[in-house]
């Protein structure tokens, strides 16, 4: 029994007919919609590789540079001052194998690229390979296979003034491969969910309201209220988790742009001493009192 023949069944006129098949008929099409955009977003084909890095200094904070004269570290009988200890890591984010992915790591003249290794050894139906460069400023690593969520490690031991200024030049001959750093991506994706979530909780709040107070007959205005509450329940379900951790990110920048303590590294000629605050002080293997605590 089709709509058109229920509606009649109520007694209902020839515009009220119309008017409850058109309603019917856009709530039909509305999840439709809505089940054909979750499943092409499931299966819609992505390269993504997503990446995150750590540059952790060894004797940066010792800032003084008679100090710093005093120093005298080897490593594998090398002489250096100033080591770093450099973590690149990248993830298949997407939802397709990447194959032949190339990453070469430059360095800036001056830097000593002390020890190249990767840790967790990564397995070898990955086919990591470090590949042979000329270049004693250029490292350059193939990755074979990289299936959905898996990941490898990358790290370096370097050591220089210009240590910091490195960087990281992903490739791929077949191409279609997107990089972007950890999070960005989602981000991106999260954000474009506000709007349709807005529209959504608008209907949600309206549609119904108006089809209760609209000429139907109370009995199938209900009824058609309730359906058309649960479909667009449904559309803001779908981006309810996405705004969510858009409001997060939110919240979360917020409370790390509020105004905090100042800590400031002050060397002397025993030790180092952190100064926190408003002159607070630790003291660690200070072998000099601080100027203000001298007899």
């Amino acid at each position: 029994m089709s709509v058109l023949q229920l509606a009649a069944g109520q007694g209902l006129s020839d515009l009220q007919q119309k008017f409850v098949v058109a309603l019917v008929s856009a709530i039909i099409g509305a999840s439709a919609t809505l089940l054909v955009h979750m499943l092409k977003a499931r299966a819609e084909p992505r390269k993504r590789i997503s990446w995150d890095s750590s540059f952790d200094p060894g004797f940066a904070a010792i800032d003084d540079p008679e100090i710093q004269e005093k120093l005298n570290v080897t490593y594998d009988d090398v002489d250096v001052k100033n080591i770093f200890s450099i973590k690149y890591r990248v993830s298949n984010t997407g939802n397709r194998a990447i194959k032949d992915q190339r990453f070469r790591f430059k360095f800036a003249d001056g830097t000593q690229v002390l020890e190249t290794y990767m840790s967790p050894t990564p397995e070898p139906e990955l086919k990591v390979e470090l590949e042979r460069n000329s270049n004693p400023q250029e490292v350059i690593y193939k990755v074979g296979h990289l299936e959905r969520d898996q990941n490898v490690h990358f790290r370096f031991v370097v050591a220089g003034d210009t240590a910091d200024q490195w960087k990281a030049v992903p490739s791929n001959e077949e191409g279609d491969v997107e990089v972007e750093k950890k999070g960005v991506a989602q981000r991106k994706e999260d954000r474009m969910h506000i709007g349709p979530f807005t529209m959504s909780l608008f209907l949600f709040l309206t549609v119904p309201y108006s089809i209760t107070s609209s000429m139907i007959p109370d009995g199938i205005a209900e009824a058609l209220a309730t359906i058309t509450r649960f479909t667009f329940l449904g559309y803001m379900l779908f981006h309810l988790a996405p705004v969510a951790r858009t409001l997060r990110d939110l919240f979360s920048k917020s409370e790390a742009a509020r105004p905090g303590g100042d800590y400031n590294s002050v060397a002397h000629r025993g030790g180092t001493i952190v100064v926190v605050g408003d002159g607070g002080y630790i003291k660690g293997n200070v072998g000099v009192q601080p100027p203000d605590e001298e007899d």
